[in-house]
């Protein structure tokens, strides 16, 4: 196991530490001793895996025995935390924005095993197979964020010497996600049931192309006729959507980007470039 660290929550270049004796012991030195840093965008962050490569990103996320939770819940509290799961060995801290009397604290639960990121965090539209689902439903109280694959957390950070701040380093048995119902099968089956999936609408697309038969006119007007209907507010689903759906039937980026409802704005031109990048992929999706 290895703790990444990055200086600050704009930088991405990862620094790598074995895990070992002497950085558990920092750990909770880091812990017991929290820094003071005025500017909370300076505090460092960090996050307890594996990598594949030195830039935060998704894809090099790897492997973790350290599930961190955030918590920012008024009706719940660390002290219920700590009655909830006294027979787990975790790190908790409160939060740098903790001022005595809100809920907001951080803690770093030890599990019994190394998991891997991807399939731990999975999302699924089918939530027999959504690892991602059973945590939420498990920790309730949890701030969603906790399980971004790429999620880094600041450490321990006061913003003064007097700011209020609470630890415990609490000893007990590892967690085990498995012990979560239905969490096994989720994560055993999360990527192969996706790589199903894909299998199933690529084949539907793959029809749906065919339905124009070559000639796009209708979808281009079908097109057109919903962007501009589409409702102030949500007009950047209804274009994710519509994108989409030209892709799945054949429509190519250009064709689309040249489609200009009379409300566009430079937000839908943003958009609209945005989607260039990701054209290949909405319409397998």
């Amino acid at each position: 196991m290895q703790i990444q660290l990055i200086n600050n929550q704009f930088d991405s270049d990862m620094k790598s530490l074995e895990w070992n004796a002497s950085t558990y012991n920092k750990i909770k030195e880091s812990v017991e001793k929290p820094i003071t840093v005025i500017d909370k965008t300076k505090i460092p962050q960090w996050k307890f895996c594996t990598v594949k490569g030195k830039k935060r990103c998704t894809d090099n996320m790897d492997s973790t025995n350290v599930l961190i939770l955030d918590f920012d819940d008024a009706g719940y509290t660390y002290q219920e935390f700590e009655h909830q799961f006294q027979e787990y060995q975790y790190i908790l801290h409160t939060s740098y924005s903790y001022n005595g009397q809100n809920s907001k604290f951080r803690v770093l639960l030890f599990l019994d095993k190394e998991y891997e990121i991807n399939k731990m965090f999975f999302k699924s539209e089918t939530l027999i197979f959504s690892p991602y689902n059973y945590l939420l439903n498990h920790f309730q109280h949890v701030d969603p964020a906790s399980f971004v694959k790429a999620q880094f957390f600041k450490v321990p950070a006061v913003a003064n010497e007097n700011a209020p701040y609470y630890y415990s380093i609490h000893s007990g048995k590892l967690f085990n996600l498995f012990d979560i119902p239905g969490y096994q099968i989720a994560y055993i089956g999360c990527e192969d049931h996706e790589k199903e999936q894909k299998k199933q609408r690529m084949a539907k697309y793959a029809v749906m192309k065919t339905q124009f038969n070559g000639d796009m006119t209708n979808a281009i007007n079908y097109v057109k006729r919903k962007m501009e209907e589409a409702p102030s507010g949500l007009r950047h689903n209804a274009i994710f959507g519509l994108a989409a759906w030209f892709s799945k039937v054949g429509g190519d980026y250009q064709t689309f980007s040249r489609i200009r409802p009379s409300w566009a704005d430079k937000t839908f031109d943003k958009q609209i470039k945005r989607l260039e990048k990701e054209w290949d992929k909405i319409g397998t999706k």
